[in-house]
């Protein structure tokens, strides 16, 4: 997904071959055996499904003839894009409709509810183990046998027959217009779960549900042993997902821009499908008169641009102009215009368009500027509010044209609109990039007006011109071609290790800034001192290196990212109370106030940072996945600790330790 506030751990891992192979089991000659529940529903359905097959044939065909709608367009260019990659035709959407059998309608069950507590922030979330995943010892397995294979042929460029899993991916979100009624909320997320638990048992991913739409990232892989082409059944059950929606709100996912990423590697495959309930799909803290749920298109400029008295007299806000990416390409040239970037700063860190900047750019563009990168420097959306009531900011955008973008869209839907309730009238448009950087980097495969790597919220980690895989997984050894070229440019935009400052481009290790909780850039080698200090202690010199490493820990744990370094943020994230989603902060303890005392128990962080006595602390904070992550790290260290009431407990479910609850269990078995 593209939302800051979605933002689970860095995925790891997932099961390793065996678990691969156990979880596959369940399918034979590509197929599951259906319950005694399904097999009757499936015999209730087959006249309805012949006809909805017959049905979305013709309509296909028609729309085909007539005007293509959003998703065949975007199936259309991808075609393209992949023939001229790969030299073979993109399926159509017909021949991905081919077979499809809607997921039933269920009923809304209380004492059936899936719900789980995933935190404060998601205390009736649904979880789905998805029946297919791999592990990277089982793909390494896999690739192995496959290298063997081609090197046992005389034919090297002969094809193996050893399958390779694929995975594919679906972002999108939606906003509807009129808002979903509670009870729909809740037929939405019943007739999700029952998807993923009976229907399409081989996706995973997050999904977000309000009664103001839906902002997903899903992914499928194919199965094991289905005779089906990998790549073309993990791609053909996204379409029939997305199909299952415009089943359930034929209206609300009319127009849709489903983006679809087909041909991943199997890792890329989130093991789960998370479904998150929340009151607001990105949460700005902005009122509900200040936004908007429909935008212009760049067809409807000029009615956008126009606020007019609705019939009820209220003012209608209407958002920033939706623009294609080649539209967003030639208005980046314009030097009378400037381009928001709505992400955080560690996204833009990596990542930026700030490519028509360039002197090569200008040159071509006979001495003429593009237009101008403005960074707001956010740690989260709830930031953008303030930045845009500064006056400085004010001054920046007064008579110029307004462009915005982010990863997939959604932030600027909302970040267009508050900008428009609030300086519309002082700028000549706001316009933004339709699909974000996705359908950016798809349209331009080399790169374009981009520079760096778009930072994503799934298993590829961070996306780049012709990496479209991404860089999620295991850190390769070895030299890449260019690689000096490309380190210049990483400094050039603050790309470095935030411990020994070289070029760096990749979140790993799960870091987080020590002050604010924003993700830090920490090399590898650095990752190493810290990885080899939790070995075990040895005698003598081999202690004395242990020792060396615990302090290099200890100061990645007091890591600063850039921007609580440039404005002197030194107070922990963790001494500072938070309200309002980490809006507005007040210090835990008067130690840490504004120019307080000192706490001698804390340490000052590592790199520089001033006494506490000039502490300060920074206007947001980064609270990951609502705490419940920290509520089960707490659980397992509870978990080592003898329980003061011994064998006098009568709590069954203690979080203690009970060493005669173990011992009589072991007894019993």
């Amino acid at each position: 997904m593209t939302d800051d506030t979605t933002e689970d751990e860095p995925p790891s891992a997932t099961a390793a071959d065996d678990d691969g192979e156990k979880k596959n089991n369940h399918r034979k000659n590509g197929k599951r055996r259906l319950s005694k529940r399904e097999r009757k529903n499936l015999k209730k359905q087959k006249t309805s499904a012949a006809a909805a097959a017959a049905n979305t044939t013709t309509t296909n065909k028609t729309t085909t003839t007539t005007s293509p709608s959003t998703t065949e367009q975007h199936d259309s260019k991808a075609s393209q894009a992949s023939k001229s990659a790969n030299n073979k035709a993109q399926p159509t959407l017909e021949e991905y409709h081919a077979n499809y059998i809607p997921a039933p309608s269920v009923k809304i069950s209380k004492e059936n509810s899936d719900s789980k507590s995933l935190g404060k922030w998601f205390p009736k979330a649904s979880v789905t183990k998805s029946q297919v995943s791999y592990g990277n010892d089982y793909l390494a397995k896999l690739a192995k046998e496959k290298q063997q294979q081609k090197n046992e042929s005389n034919d090297k460029n002969s094809a193996t027959t050893i399958k390779e899993p694929k995975a594919s991916l679906v972002l999108f979100y939606q906003y509807v217009n009129p808002t979903w009624s509670n009870a729909k909320v809740s037929s939405f997320l019943a007739y999700l779960t029952n998807i993923a638990q009976t229907h399409r048992t081989n996706i995973g991913g997050r999904i977000r549900v309000s009664s103001e739409g839906i902002n997903a990232t899903v992914s499928a892989a194919s199965t094991a042993d289905s005779d089906v082409d990998a790549e073309f059944e993990a791609a053909q059950t996204l379409r029939h997902f997305t199909k299952d929606l415009q089943n359930f709100d034929a209206e609300a996912f009319k127009d849709t821009d489903f983006k679809y990423v087909d041909g991943l590697t199997a890792d890329r495959h989130f093991k789960e499908l998370k479904l998150l309930p929340v009151k607001e799909l990105v949460f700005y803290g902005i009122r509900e008169g200040d936004c908007a749920t429909t935008n212009a298109t760049a067809a409807a400029a000029s009615t956008a641009a126009a606020a007019g008295e609705s019939d009820n007299g209220k003012k209608e806000v209407k958002g920033g102009v939706h623009l294609e990416a080649s539209e967003y390409h030639e208005m980046l040239k314009r030097n009378d215009a400037v381009v928001i970037d709505v992400r955080n700063h560690y996204e833009a860190a990596i990542g930026r368009f700030d490519g028509q900047m360039a002197k090569e750019k200008i040159e071509e563009q006979e001495g003429e500027g593009g237009a101008t990168y403005i960074d707001p420097k956010m740690r989260k959306s709830t930031d953008f509010t303030s930045w845009l009531a500064e006056e400085e900011t004010k001054q920046k955008l007064e008579g110029k044209t307004v462009m915005m973008f982010c990863t997939g869209g959604i932030r600027c839907e909302r970040a267009s609109a508050y900008l428009n309730s609030q300086i519309g009238n002082k700028v000549k448009g706001v316009f933004q990039l339709k699909g974000g950087i996705e359908r950016y980097l798809k349209e331009f495969p080399d790169g374009g007006f981009w520079r760096g790597k778009n930072f994503v919220f799934d298993k590829r980690e961070a996306i780049s011109a012709g990496n479209v895989n991404g860089d999620g997984g295991v850190i390769r050894s070895g030299k890449k071609e260019g690689k000096k070229e490309e380190e210049e440019k990483m400094l050039e935009w603050g790309a470095e290790c935030a411990k020994c400052k070289k070029p760096w481009d990749r979140y790993i290790g799960k870091r987080k800034c020590y002050t604010c909780g924003v993700p830090v850039l920490v090399c590898n080698d650095c990752m190493s001192q810290s990885s080899s200090s939790t070995k075990k202690k040895k005698k003598g010199a081999a202690a004395a290196a242990s020792t060396t490493n615990a302090a290099a820990v200890e100061d990645l744990k007091s890591i600063r990212c850039p921007l609580c370094v440039s404005e002197g943020v030194t107070v922990p994230a963790e001494d500072v109370e938070w309200t309002d989603n980490g809006v507005r902060g007040r210090p835990r303890t008067s130690s840490f106030s504004e120019g307080g005392g000192e706490d001698n128990d804390k340490k000052a962080p590592a790199d520089g940072a001033p006494k506490k006595s000039e502490s300060k602390a920074a206007k947001s904070v980064l609270k990951w996945g609502g705490g419940h992550a920290k509520k089960k790290k707490d659980q397992r260290s509870w978990s080592r600790r003898p329980c003061q009431f011994g064998a006098e407990c009568i709590r069954k479910d203690c979080f203690f330790y009970h060493p005669e609850r173990e011992s009589k269990s072991k007894k019993e078995t």
